[in-house]
């Protein structure tokens, strides 16, 4: 997307469906991806991270605050987080070794999140979310919930 790290109000992030539960009422707070290019990341603390519920609903359904963001191998952020991460460790290893050229040493983006809160309706996207993600600015963040507003008949 062609807007600089100033313009990033957030992100949106795919997560399996049954994985979503264990953020929102487990409040497990510690999100982990993996990102094809770390260096290049564009989200920091305070941004929000939107949930894009894949492998079934296709819709964004819930989101959070960026707390705090490091880098760490899978097993560091086991010891760190524990029980807080959304994945238990069979999980994360599972995905850590999904595509070959991930590894337990390689490091990953690791998110703590606070202020969950999933939305009472999903909101569906009028596109599918790549593994990638999505950048979002304010203006863009805005713009979306006016339109799940006018789609559902409520006033602004």
């Amino acid at each position: 997307m062609g807007f600089s790290m100033k313009g990033i109000w957030g992100v949106v992030y795919p997560i399996p469906l049954q994985f979503v539960d264990r953020i929102f009422a487990e409040q497990r707070n510690v999100f982990v991806k993996y990102l094809s290019h770390p260096t290049c990341v564009r989200i920091a603390p305070r941004n929000r991270i939107l949930f894009y519920a894949s492998h079934g609903q296709k819709e964004i359904v819930g989101e959070a605050m960026i707390k705090s963001m490091e880098f760490l191998t899978p097993f560091e952020a086991l010891e760190k987080h524990g029980d807080k991460l959304f994945l238990n460790e069979v999980e994360l290893v599972k995905y850590a070794s999904l595509q070959s050229s991930r590894s337990i040493s390689k490091r990953l983006l690791v998110l703590v999140l606070s202020k969950p809160r999933r939305y009472a309706r999903g909101i569906s996207y009028k596109k599918p979310i790549t593994m990638a993600g999505e950048y979002l600015t304010k203006e863009r963040y805005n713009a979306l919930f006016q339109e799940i507003r006018k789609e559902r008949g409520e006033t602004t």
